[in-house]
């Protein structure tokens, strides 16, 4: 064999192994790509196990959900409880005339029980979304299918319908009672939210437009007085009610809020400013303010008080006409008669006695012959009263008045002299001694004048004669009296 027939055989011996080398290499890969393929279904497959667990366990968690949220298996107690959770719910928001029915419910494959309720009645807008936001708050199986808003004529009211569906489950988790669990599923926790992204625009009529407070004046006031007055304000909506607000410190201030009456009593000196506010309750609420200066100032100075009033002494006018006419005794006891002319009467008085000259009390203290001591209290005064003197003439230590001046000054009254005269004229009458003496001489012999000007001096042991103790001039009046 030669060498190129070595070298061909060489090559073909090469060539059938690599070959060879191939066709096993291909069955390898097959063989791996059947296992790989068989693995991606074996993957696959259970993937989709996986799946179908994972969706049965939702499933079971939602089946557990629907059971908690169902109404009762009782389809009779189911449909009670919810009717009247509808009736409650409607009439705590405020719906005027509610009406909840019940209508045809079906069945599916024994699986559930669906009833059918139909809500009809009449509120306003925010009474609507506040129906909403309960219902959804709610925890229960149930939906809205229809909802029916229809505007009131000349009114901010809506006719509302609506149609519900509710189910109950043959393994509801309740059997005497609705869910009491909150269902969270709303956007927005707060009711307040919704109210304002939907009320906050009217969609059943025009733009809504702020109120307009009337014009403030500045006011002024004393501390302790009472600043009253009412606002008013202009709403071109005649369906929105007003409310008014106060914003400012004042102590003690009031508002009545629906009103408007304000009344404020400040006690603190000092200038306030305050804002007044009105508020509408339009779709959005719209308000209108305007700022006020309330200036307190002190109160006024009090007046002085009035000086006290002076004590008015005692008047002691009437002692001028007031006089001691004559001095008499009666039953062995001397007696002074006091004429008081204003009273146009005659006093017959014994010491130790009191009478009254005006306002003021005497006390007669003493009765000598010719004249009468007498105590005022009140003046805090005694004084001697001559024979024939007026009270107020008299001191304390006037000596006794001649004759003359006494005749000069005060004669008794005829009425006087004539009831001395009757008092008199039983008493003896000593005889006239010859010896006369001077008229000054008469207060040391202790006797009484004649009308000659002459005095008698009595008798020892003889009593005085009546003529001593009556005032000159009456003497003369007694005797014609006797005659």
């Amino acid at each position: 064999m030669t060498k190129r027939e070595k070298l061909l055989g060489a090559l073909v011996g090469l060539l059938l192994l690599l070959a060879g080398v191939l066709y096993g290499a291909q069955g390898v890969v097959r063989s791996i790509d059947m296992r790989r393929a068989s693995l991606r279904a074996l993957e696959s497959e259970l993937q989709e196990k996986r799946q179908i667990v994972r969706l049965s366990q939702l499933a079971a968690d939602r089946m557990q959900l629907y059971e908690r949220r169902a109404l009762p298996a009782d389809v009779q107690k189911a449909r009670s409880l919810y009717q009247t959770w509808l009736l409650e719910a409607v009439t705590e928001i405020g719906f005027d005339e509610p009406n909840v029915n019940v209508v045809a419910s079906t069945t599916s494959r024994e699986l559930y029980h669906q009833l059918g309720f139909t809500l009809s009645g009449r509120g306003d807008l925010k009474q609507v979304v506040q129906f909403l936001h309960t219902f959804y708050e709610a925890d229960y199986l149930h939906r809205i299918r229809r909802l029916h808003v229809k505007p009131v004529s000349r009114s901010r009211q809506l006719d509302v319908a609506v149609a519900i569906e509710a189910l109950s489950l043959p393994t509801a988790l309740h059997e005497d009672q609705l869910s009491d669990f909150a269902s969270g599923r709303l956007a927005f926790g707060d009711m307040q939210d919704y109210m304002t992204t939907i009320l906050h625009r009217n969609m059943l009529g025009a733009a809504n437009r702020p109120p307009r407070l009337a014009s403030l004046s500045d006011r002024t006031a004393t501390v302790g007085s009472t600043i009253s007055f009412t606002l008013s304000a202009e709403e071109s909506d005649p369906w929105d009610t007003l409310e008014f607000g106060l914003e400012g410190d004042l102590p003690g201030a009031r508002l009545d809020r629906r009103s408007g009456q304000f009344s404020w009593r400040p006690q603190t000196p000092g200038r306030y400013e305050v804002d007044f506010v009105v508020t509408d309750d339009g779709w959005p609420p719209l308000s209108h303010r305007r700022s006020m200066r309330i200036t307190v100032e002190p109160p006024p100075a009090a007046p002085p008080p009035p000086p006290p009033p002076v004590a008015r002494p005692p008047s002691f006018e009437e002692a001028q006409f007031a006089f001691v006419t004559a001095i008499t005794e009666s039953g062995g006891r001397r007696q002074a008669w006091i004429n008081l002319r204003t009273e146009a009467k005659t006093l017959k008085l014994h010491e130790g006695e009191e009478f009254q000259v005006g306002e003021i009390p005497v006390t007669i203290r003493q009765i000598n012959q010719r004249s009468v001591e007498m105590e005022a209290p009140d003046l805090e005064k005694q004084f001697q009263v001559p024979l024939g003197q007026s009270l107020a003439q008299a001191t304390g230590t006037a000596p006794p008045m001649n004759d003359a001046l006494l005749l000069r000054e005060a004669g008794p009254s005829s009425g006087d002299r004539a009831a001395a005269t009757r008092s008199s004229a039983a008493e003896a009458r000593p005889a006239p001694r010859a010896d006369a003496r001077p008229a000054n001489d008469e207060a040391s012999a202790g006797t009484a004048p004649n009308p000659g000007g002459t005095r008698t001096q009595p008798e020892p042991g003889a009593r005085p004669d009546w003529r001593s103790r009556v005032a000159p001039g009456t003497e003369r009046t007694m005797q014609r009296g006797r005659r």
